[in-house]
């Protein structure tokens, strides 16, 4: 059984949607927010935001922050925790864990949207204005000047 199989199961009470991405799979609350996935070396991380009381007790629980490597070197992921080794034989343990995760999962941010326009008030008609009577357009004439010659 692969890696996205254990997380799979781990996470099979929880509503979710799971998709690839990144060279790795990520797996999504109803809020679309993003709480658990594998990455590329087939590791299992779980999100929990800065401050999240549930993600200080994963790090104690041994928790680490995952460390990619960029294109400026080393780059750490503070909010996506590799799960413990010892959590992969221990499907319990990885269910509940991945059941905070999700209870805590940020909602998805949606894109900005233009403002609608303001409701435009309703006024009363103003009379139509008569217009002055146009005046006819003097006629060209349908013979040329003669054009001048060069000496």
């Amino acid at each position: 059984m692969g890696n996205i199989d254990l997380l799979e199961d781990a996470c099979a009470k929880l509503p979710h949607t799971s998709r690839k991405m990144f060279g790795g799979h990520g797996l999504f609350a109803q809020n679309g927010g993003m709480f658990a996935g594998i990455v590329d070396d087939d590791r299992i991380v779980l999100k929990f935001a800065r401050g999240e009381p549930a993600g200080d007790e994963f790090r104690k629980a041994g928790g680490v922050p995952r460390v990619y490597k960029g294109k400026q070197g080393a780059m750490s992921m503070e909010e996506w925790l590799l799960v413990p080794d010892e959590m992969y034989d221990e499907p319990q343990a990885l269910a509940a864990w991945a059941a905070k995760a999700h209870r805590v999962a940020p909602a998805k941010k949606t894109p900005a949207t233009k403002k609608a326009p303001a409701a435009k008030s309703v006024a009363t008609k103003a009379p139509p204005r008569h217009a002055a009577p146009k005046k006819a357009a003097p006629k060209k004439s349908a013979t040329k000047p003669p054009a001048k010659r060069k000496k």
